[in-house]
């Protein structure tokens, strides 16, 4: 089968050189999760040829013409778009260039064409050349980006590629009525864990020399429960143990504040991902505070709970709306999100012995590795696009 791919994703190696000369900052979450399902794709057999415009504007550098060089890496064939790094051109050339690449694509008996609905111009063109081709298109929906702009231009934006999709791979269930309202047929992936991610087993954890470390690495916005966090892990007073916090957000200010007042508090700042997954594989619990209320939990499953279960150290996370029940014997569940809550359900945790908490851990990472990892996905994907040419 040949995969037609766009996004803004690039190889691993051109990732980190674009990183390091423009310090780019954001954008490494999608690069991961693209990247993890293009090598997976790969992994299955299928050929697949990447379009890509990439994530460097005006906010990383002034440099007024983006050129990268084609490559292949993983067996993947990565064609990046030059651009003008100029407002409106930059999207418009990703468009045109991502619809040029698409026409220009031989297709064959098996030919599907997969976009990411967040790269407005690349799907736009992605659709538009796979209309003209007669290439069916199933658009990756991870966000909802209409949420906090609901009404607005943006919605009408991506109803329109929604609209014009043959079928969607979607986070959670609750998307489907969202995004598809013509009942088109969609398949619901919460995302993939690294099949190569690294064992566990070469790390010394903090614990065997008697120091407990929870851990949360992610976005440090008041919105996502880290204040209960803090003061339900102090509150909790567990002996020997430290939090630790990596990332970056509202609640930052707060953060160091605290920790200058009590000294089992850190603040990390932030880190490459392969150093947060050594400490997650050193660290006693995960946490995931994520309050599960507001209604944009129904639309999302955060990636980085499949980073946490593949770890091998347990989780704990609230009982989100979009997890399905597969996930829940292989968790710790915070039903109760208050700062008391957090402190007794650390508390009840902490008593449990340390082999049985490794246990639950080690489950964890045999369940997503087995079922959700990048390569499994990866096969449920090309299996249903099949499906849908029948």
């Amino acid at each position: 089968m040949k995969i037609i791919f766009g996004c803004s994703t690039c190889s691993q190696g051109r990732f980190s050189e674009l990183t390091e000369k423009y310090n780019i900052s954001g954008g490494h979450a999608i690069q991961k999760y693209n990247l993890l399902l293009l090598r997976g794709l790969a992994a299955n057999g299928a050929e697949v040829r990447c379009v890509s415009g990439l994530p460097i504007n005006r906010s990383v550098t002034s440099k007024k013409l983006i050129h990268e060089p084609d490559e292949c890496a993983d067996n993947i064939f990565f064609h990046y778009i030059t651009t003008l790094n100029l407002p409106v051109f930059r999207q418009l050339m990703i468009f045109l260039g991502t619809l040029l690449f698409v026409l220009r694509t031989k297709k064959e008996k098996d030919t599907f064409a997969v976009c990411d609905c967040l790269n407005i111009a690349c799907s736009y063109g992605m659709l538009l050349g796979c209309r003209l081709k007669r290439i069916k298109t199933a658009v990756i929906v991870t966000d909802l980006p209409d949420m906090e702009h609901s009404g607005g231009a943006l919605k009408r934006v991506n109803n329109r590629i929604f609209d014009k999709a043959d079928a969607f791979i979607l986070l959670t269930e609750q998307m489907n009525k969202r995004v598809n309202p013509k009942g088109r047929p969609h398949i619901v992936l919460e995302g993939h864990a690294d099949s190569e991610a690294p064992r566990p087993d070469g790390q010394i954890r903090y614990e065997e020399s008697g120091k407990k470390v929870i851990l949360y690495a992610g976005s440090i916005h008041k919105m996502y429960g880290i204040a209960s966090l803090t003061q339900g892990f102090l509150e909790a007073d567990i002996p020997n143990s430290e939090l630790h916090i990596y990332g970056n957000g509202d609640f930052t200010g707060e953060l160091k504040a605290l920790c200058e007042q009590h000294g089992n508090v850190f603040y990390k700042g932030i880190a490459d991902n392969a150093e947060i997954v050594r400490q997650e594989q050193r660290a006693s619990l995960l946490v995931n505070p994520r309050p599960s209320k507001p209604e944009y939990t129904k639309y999302s499953f955060p990636s980085k709970n499949m980073e946490y279960m593949v770890s091998g150290t347990p989780l704990l996370t609230t009982d989100l709306p979009g997890m399905p029940e597969e996930y829940k014997p292989y968790v710790y569940l915070l039903q109760d999100e208050s700062p008391q809550g957090v402190c007794r359900k650390l508390r009840e945790i902490f008593a449990l012995p340390y082999a049985a908490r490794l246990q639950k851990g080690a489950a964890a990472r045999r369940f997503v590795l087995e079922h959700k990892s990048n390569v499994a996905q990866s096969r449920k994907i090309l299996e249903f696009l099949s499906n849908t040419d029948r």
